[in-house]
């Protein structure tokens, strides 16, 4: 039970730092919590790689001001063998183009979101996996570029 304990509360805090790295920093830093060959599933888009989803977030951060805030609630988190690991969240995010102050509204979507991790030699948890599955959404558009190959 210590064990289980511990995990949810180093995933759920990993969560909330690599949230807060997106919110407060653009995730100029995103890559550092996933695998390199990490695949990430949109509602809208998918980027396969650390470095694809790295070019996500360096593509939203050029497109100008973005003020965002993920939130997360029902966080929850399993062993699923000795050196890996599924949580899932219910993850809201707030956000629209410009800086701060924005108007508030509903939140742009709320999602099921599905992460899985493995644990690295140096002990830290890496994402494999993360996919959220839209339970909501609002008028207001998620940010969604095309990353083909030829793109880059």
């Amino acid at each position: 039970m210590d064990d289980l304990l511990k995990l949810n509360q180093d995933l759920a805090l990993q969560l909330a730092d690599y949230w807060h790295e997106i919110d407060f920093n653009g995730g100029i830093g995103a890559k550092a919590y996933y695998t390199k060959d990490a695949v990430f599933h949109g509602q809208f888009a998918s980027y396969e790689g650390r470095d694809k989803i790295q070019q996500f977030y360096d593509w939203r951060r050029e497109r100008g001001a973005r003020l965002s805030v993920h939130s997360f609630t029902n966080f929850r988190a399993r062993f699923t063998a000795d050196k890996e690991a599924e949580a899932t969240n219910f993850l809201f995010l707030y956000a629209g183009d410009g800086e701060k102050v924005l108007p508030s509204h509903v939140p742009v979507t709320i999602s099921l979101a599905t992460d899985r991790y493995v644990r690295a030699d140096d002990g830290r948890w890496l994402c494999t996996y993360r996919r959220f599955e839209h339970l909501f959404e609002s008028d207001t558009p998620v940010t969604n570029p095309s990353l083909n190959d030829d793109s880059q």
